[in-house]
């Protein structure tokens, strides 16, 4: 019988005389065991065996499996160098070229005037407003360009045919009917009288729009150039306590809108000047006076309530410099509070006009209630100083993502930023991706490319720090990497 060179198993394990015959021991064979053979044995160290064994509390580990391919978020050097200096390096020109809206008439719009398109083709329809409704206000702004040969109404004709040739990648056109606009809009302002303030209103919040969804970053003009010109056209035409309704309002209403979004910009810009500081500091416009009831009610092109608009701009003033000697003085946490109660029981209603129960409708009621948790949340941790686990912050940071879960999309790039760098797990990480990827599919413009690209880029901030970064200096760091300040409209 042949024999090999190493005992068996058993013969091992007891520490005895093998014989060593193949292919079973005899002495296995005569004492009745099985024999375990001579080949590889798999070994496990014996329980309680604290010598052999790795010990862990977790005995078992249970890795998910993936349905969608893995998402990076890439760090460069650059990132690396600003985790240690608290310091971004501006943004290359060009990593913003993309095309600012593929989604084109399927026929040549090009031989076409721009206003002979119907609203469904129109790209400034969906520049001007993200609400499901933006034909209401396109829909006045091209009656108001429109409605004489006078200068206002050729400011916003000229400004509308610049956006619409854009869209048509016709550069050269768009640009010359840009300087049409300009130019009659500065002739307009010269000899103004106030029944034509709301078409030069009109026309310079559309130029405005055309600097910060299509030239952002690369044009030598600031579209903070054209708000300025819109605020104080505004200032010098209404009055704080009057209420605007119809097409009154809804001018008003959208110039508020970007005056809020242009305050908070100002608020986290680093280099930020005398007159930045000055504009955004300016009397708020409203349409409706303080008490009116219509203030709770959603405006479609808002996002939100008039109140929560208001609201978060006394937010964005409550928000102080850390080395403020004011920053969490009886006086400022007092406001803060009240401001924060007011926040906390804001019931937003939506018009009785339009039905209640369709998809669009929720959708408008699901983003004004996360711009309303997006504000708590800012207040909490950029006014009153919250820490990232504060007890008060956490369940709305929790409820938001329960209602992201609930959207698809959202075209409104503020709520989705200051969520965003409020991400506790991969997993809320995962859910604001997705929609991110939905909102730039159906609005891939100027605004939301932006928080596209800054929401990933305060995401590496995060993880390179050993311990969590400050929401001040954060949000500094990652809205100062522009030329200019960027726009959250």
């Amino acid at each position: 019988m042949s024999q090999t060179q190493k005992r068996c198993w058993n013969c091992r394990q007891q520490k005895i005389a093998c014989d060593k015959t193949l292919p079973h021991c005899r002495n296995c064979v005569k004492k009745g065991r099985q024999c375990l053979g001579y080949g590889l044995k798999l070994s496990w160290p014996r329980k309680g065996d604290q010598r052999r064994s790795a010990s862990l509390q977790k005995e078992h580990f249970i890795i998910p499996i993936r349905t969608k391919d893995p998402i990076f978020i890439n760090a460069t050097s650059d990132d690396v160098k600003g985790s240690q200096d608290d310091t971004l390096a501006r943004y290359d020109e060009t990593s913003f070229g993309e095309v600012w809206l593929t989604r084109q008439p399927n026929f040549n719009m090009a031989r076409l005037d721009p206003f002979l398109a119907s609203h469904s083709f129109s790209p400034v329809a969906r520049l001007v407003s993200s609400s499901q409704s933006c034909d209401e206000l396109y829909g006045l702004l091209v009656r108001m360009s429109f409605q004489d040969d006078s200068l206002p109404s050729l400011a916003s004709r000229y400004a509308i045919s610049a956006l619409s040739y854009q869209h048509l990648a016709m550069d050269k056109t768009a640009v010359m009917h840009q300087t049409r606009a300009i130019r009659a809009l500065q002739s307009a302002i010269e000899t103004a009288v106030p029944s034509e303030c709301m078409q030069l209103m009109a026309a310079s919040m559309l130029l405005n729009i055309y600097e910060q969804t299509l030239n952002f970053d690369t044009s030598d003009l600031s579209w903070s150039i054209f708000f300025c010109g819109t605020k104080r056209i505004a200032n010098y035409v209404t009055k704080t306590d009057d209420t605007y309704f119809g097409d009154e309002a809804l001018i008003i209403d959208w110039v508020f809108y970007h005056d809020v979004m242009y305050k908070f910009s100002i608020r986290h810009w680093i280099e930020k000047n005398k007159d930045q500081i000055m504009l955004a500091s300016q009397r708020k416009v409203l349409s409706k006076a303080v008490f009116s009831p219509e203030r709770q009610t959603i405006v479609p092109i808002l996002g939100c309530s008039l109140e929560l608009l208001d609201l978060l701009c006394q937010a964005i003033d409550a928000v102080y410099e850390p080395g403020d000697p004011d920053y969490q003085s009886e006086a400022h946490l007092k406001l803060v509070r009240s401001l924060e109660i007011r926040l906390k029981y804001l019931q937003q209603r939506q018009s009785t006009v339009a039905p209640l129960d369709g998809p669009e409708m929720r959708q408008e009621a699901i983003v004004a209630e996360l711009y309303r948790l997006a504000a708590i949340i800012y207040l909490l941790r950029m006014a009153k100083g919250e820490p990232d686990n504060s007890k008060s912050v956490l369940p709305v940071v929790d409820q938001a993502y329960e209602l992201l879960d609930q959207l698809v999309y959202c075209e409104r790039p503020w709520p989705l930023f200051v969520i965003a760098l409020e991400a506790r797990s991969e997993e809320h990480r995962m859910r604001m991706l997705r929609v991110l990827e939905k909102s730039l599919e159906r609005r891939p413009l100027g605004p939301m490319r932006l928080v596209n690209k800054m929401i990933p880029d305060a995401w590496t901030q995060q993880d390179l720090r050993e311990s969590s970064i400050d929401p001040f200096t954060l949000y500094g760091m990652i809205i100062s990497r522009h030329r200019v300040p960027p726009c959250f409209t």
